[in-house]
């Protein structure tokens, strides 16, 4: 039987599983771009706690006139259900938001998949696991695609909307539209690759500050200096883990690592988290907090600034740029974009490569390959080639954008 196509104009009705931080924060964005909402979870009192705290975002949204709709209104939208084949029913577009579980992910596509209309388009929340396989769970695999949005999704601008082998062509159009609509920039992913842009590129950044520390080369309030002083970055590396939760990292990068991805983890987060220091959440990270959740932000001396190359910091990262750009899974523009809107970078990193040389990047990455042996710093060939062709930047005129001489 020929499955049924669906266009953008078309969408009535989303369905949100899961109501957690992330799924009540993307019902709440569906409702308030004018569509019908089914918010489904396994218990009442969890819905009921999401319908307050959505009731209570849109009222702030209101009295700061970001929303011009009374919040009553936008909330009548939301229906909140613990009946999957109600969530199911005449659904064009899902977005499952449920744990960071694959074989969770699989059973509720599963499930969505034999209950929702044959043109309803099923989204994934992933921020780490493959779009790809959870598709296989369905039997509409070139309707399946991820949609990561960054937390808290009512106020981050992020989405990174990512394919999977089989995603077809206009499931990401559709996908892409419904992000805008939702009043969010999205980002493209065109091959399902472990942790996307956001998270690869983080994973780089924090690592390579982590090993810095470890090894003695500056201290916490040093490497955490020279990234908001001279980097610009809106906090610090470590006080950011503080900030998220090092369970969290701690949990991103084992499944990084579990998809393949070619990275030497610090020890030094994972002592960390083994001590139960996770951050602000239990009052002792890498930084000392008044008491557990209560977030103080730590001080840190703009004079140890510059006691760490920030290219050292900013290296690796770019090297991953390098590969996503290299093997077209994204562009450099939306690599930059996505770093600016979900890390607030003040510049992308491409941007950065290009202020600090080009040349300059590959020498850091070739000395650190050198210093550890790891094939993880052999600069990309895309790096090689530019530095061969001298396209080096603002001091040439041209590295990954062109600038007038």
């Amino acid at each position: 039987m020929k499955k049924l196509s669906l266009k953008f104009e078309e969408i009535k009705k989303i369905t949100v599983i899961g109501s957690g931080t992330m799924g009540h924060g993307i019902a709440q964005l569906a409702a308030m771009a004018g569509y019908t909402v089914s918010m489904l979870d396994v218990s009442e009192d969890i819905l009921k706690n999401a319908m307050g705290k959505i009731s209570w975002s849109l009222g702030k949204f209101y009295e700061k006139k970001v929303i011009q709709e009374k919040p009553e209104d936008v909330l009548k939208r939301i229906h909140p259900t613990t009946n999957f084949a109600e969530a199911a029913e005449n659904v064009d577009f899902v977005i499952e938001a449920v744990p960071e579980d694959i074989e969770l992910k699989k059973k509720v596509f599963n499930e969505m998949d034999k209950l929702a209309p044959q043109k309803a388009i099923l989204a994934t929340n992933t921020s780490t696991l493959p779009i790809t396989e959870i598709a296989k769970a369905t039997k509409r695999e070139e309707k399946v695609i991820g949609m990561h949005f960054s937390n808290p999704p009512q106020l981050m601008p992020l989405v990174e909307v990512i394919k999977g082998e089989k995603t077809s062509d206009e499931t990401l159009d559709i996908t892409v539209k419904l992000s805008r609509k939702f009043g969010k920039e999205p980002v493209i992913v065109y091959k399902d690759v472990p942790g996307f842009i956001g998270n690869r590129l983080n994973a780089r950044v924090f690592n390579e500050a982590a090993w810095i520390v470890y090894n003695g080369e500056a201290s916490i309030a040093e490497v955490d200096a020279t990234a908001r002083y001279l980097l610009g970055f809106p906090m610090g590396l470590f006080e950011l883990s503080d900030f998220i939760g090092l369970d969290v990292g701690a949990l991103a990068s084992k499944a990084l690592l579990e998809r393949g991805f070619n990275m030497h983890p610090c020890p030094l987060s994972r002592e960390k988290f083994e001590k139960g220091e996770l951050g602000v959440k239990s009052s002792k990270g890498y930084y000392t907090y008044p008491g557990p959740g209560k977030y103080v932000k730590p001080e840190i001396p703009k004079e140890l600034a510059g006691k760490v190359d920030p290219v050292r910091i900013i290296a690796p990262a770019i090297n991953e740029a390098a590969w996503l750009i290299r093997n077209g899974i994204a562009s450099k523009e939306d690599i930059d974009k996505g770093m600016k809107l979900g890390m607030g970078y003040p510049k992308g990193p491409l941007e950065m490569a290009d202020e600090y040389g080009i040349d300059k990047i590959v020498e850091v990455l070739e000395k650190r390959k050198a210093e550890t042996g790891w094939d993880e710093y052999e600069p990309d060939p895309l790096l090689r080639e530019m530095v061969k062709k001298g396209e080096l930047g603002k001091k040439t005129g041209k590295g990954f954008y062109e600038y007038k001489k």
